[in-house]
């Protein structure tokens, strides 16, 4: 069944989804700095994640890897800094080599950072899609440390459960709560077939102020 949704939602820009999120009242999208690094593909999968937080310990994320060594096929990584400022988890990069053939290896389908990626080169070669907050050359080891995996985070601005859905594209990226998804898929391929008749309507030669109150769609 999740697979049969999720090949839809590849179909589906994430501004649709947004929308239709909006339409039920949720928050769905992350801050717009979190943005694709690596390449362009889409990403569409269920979150595991890793809650980080600011700590000045000497301390490899072996809990990091272990959630990407535990992780199912197609599923997407979200790591976040418990409570670290924007600028403070900018400079902090929670990605990078390493952990991209892991991930590649493991069948991973792709990793959202709020924070930053490094290895860039590396990142690209392998075409592991990866949304992050920013570019830097540092790591995490002696600036945060994993609390724990797979529970509640806040990435973007938007908190994320295991099994959420994460859908990423060049728009940015979407977190569908894993009990809304047929609800949200829904709405999104209402929005979308709303669009199709305005642009219809747009090539007609219709005005457009004319198209988007007739369907009451922008």
């Amino acid at each position: 069944m999740e697979n049969k949704f999720f090949k839809i939602l590849l179909k589906i820009p994430t501004a649709s989804l947004s929308d239709a999120l909006d339409n039920i009242g949720i928050r769905g999208f992350m801050d717009y700095h979190i943005k694709p690094r690596t390449c362009t593909s889409k990403i569409v999968g269920s979150a595991i994640t890793v809650k980080d937080k600011i700590s000045n310990k000497k301390v490899t994320p072996l809990k990091a890897l272990e959630a990407i060594e535990k992780a199912q096929r197609g599923s997407i990584l979200v790591r976040a800094i418990e409570d670290a400022d924007i600028e403070e988890a900018s400079n902090i990069a929670l990605f990078g080599g390493i952990m991209a053939s892991a991930s590649k290896i493991k069948g991973l389908g792709g990793a959202v950072l709020d924070g930053g990626l490094r290895d860039l080169r590396e990142c690209r070669a392998l075409r592991i899609p990866v949304f992050s907050r920013s570019i830097v050359p540092t790591n995490s080891v002696g600036r945060t440390e994993v609390v724990d995996i797979n529970i509640p985070i806040v990435c973007g601005g938007v908190t994320v459960n295991p099994g959420d859905i994460i859908v990423g594209d060049e728009d940015g990226v979407i977190v569908i709560p894993q009990e809304k998804l047929e609800e949200v898929e829904g709405q999104a391929l209402k929005i979308e077939g709303t669009e199709k008749k305005v642009t219809a309507e747009l090539q007609k030669n219709v005005s457009v102020l004319e198209a988007v109150k007739k369907y009451s769609r922008m």
